[in-house]
């Protein structure tokens, strides 16, 4: 599905989301941008009807094209927006309207900000999805890696523009724009990520089982993620994160480890949990401290 194709679509199914009830309908993502649309991108929708949503996020297919659609009834479109939700403050500035009554066009009149609630929310899923690649990592799924380590990184960097410059940007332009003099090893770092997800969509990988992140192949992109997340948790959370290769360095002094199985970041907490495969086939998992600074066996 290309670009163009995929415009059409958009439009097509957004007809089909039309009901009494709606009353307004944004399409919302990468397909809204011909530099960031790949072949795995989604059709992203936001759809706001009279009536509370019962159902927040409804995933569905429309000719081999995932779509994702977040619903919110008028009232809760508005307390998240007061409360800075990302989702929607990206929407009211980047999103295109599809279908409205007038009720989404004259919210863009209001001057909403991003707060401390739109950080946070951009570190817990950046933080997720750096999670997720790094499990992956042992055994990478082609595009849910790289598209893992690409939404972890983008939302880093988000969370870090908002602390420092009060503003939500969208797309990998804009991003990159505002990273690069300021922050030229975070710009550095994800535009290395861009590169491997448009690079490696395609590509289908074997089993690789590591005792640590290598700096080459697969997992130098996932070191370039993992630079993302310790920017961001200095700047965000005023704590240093330590490289996780120097937490497993520690940890085989203290275990025989066969192999790395990832880790899980808490940003709420400040916490990394380390899941490890040691010789004899047991796992076991150590947690570290950002704010203590200590490094203790969980289980």
């Amino acid at each position: 599905m290309n670009f163009n194709a995929a415009k059409r679509l958009a439009k097509q199914y957004a007809e089909k989301l039309k009901n009494n009830e709606v009353i307004s309908i944004v399409q919302i993502g990468s397909s809204l941008r011909k530099k960031d649309f790949n072949s795995y991108s989604d059709l992203d929708f936001l759809v706001i009807q009279k009536k509370k949503a019962k159902d927040f996020l409804q995933h569905g297919n429309i000719k081999n094209i995932e779509t994702n659609i977040v619903r919110h009834g008028k009232s809760q479109f508005l307390n998240s927006l007061k409360e800075g939700n990302p989702i929607d403050l990206v929407a009211l500035k980047f999103g295109k309207i599809m279908f409205d009554n007038g009720f989404f066009e004259s919210q863009r009149k209001i001057s909403y900000k991003p707060n401390k609630n739109t950080i946070d929310r951009w570190m817990h899923t950046a933080s997720f999805n750096l999670s997720d690649a790094s499990r992956a990592y042992s055994m990478p799924a082609s595009e849910e890696y790289f598209k893992s380590l690409h939404h972890a990184a983008r939302e880093f960097c988000r969370a870090i523009i908002v602390k420092e410059f009060g503003e939500v940007v969208e797309g990998n332009t804009a991003i990159l724009d505002r990273l690069k003099h300021k922050h030229p090893g975070l710009y550095k770092s994800f535009k290395l990520i861009i590169y491997g997800r448009k690079s490696y969509e395609y590509t289908d990988l074997a089993l690789i089982n590591h005792k640590r992140i290598k700096n080459s192949g697969h997992g130098k992109y996932l070191l370039a993620a993992e630079e993302t997340a310790i920017g961001a948790f200095r700047i965000c959370r005023n704590v240093k994160m330590p490289r996780i290769n120097n937490l497993l360095y520690k940890l085989s002094k203290r275990v025989e480890i066969d192999y790395f199985m990832g880790f899980y970041l808490v940003p709420e907490s400040c916490h990394i949990l380390i899941n490890l495969a040691l010789k004899k086939g047991k796992v076991i998992v150590f947690v570290y401290d950002m704010k203590g600074k200590k490094l203790k066996r969980l289980s």
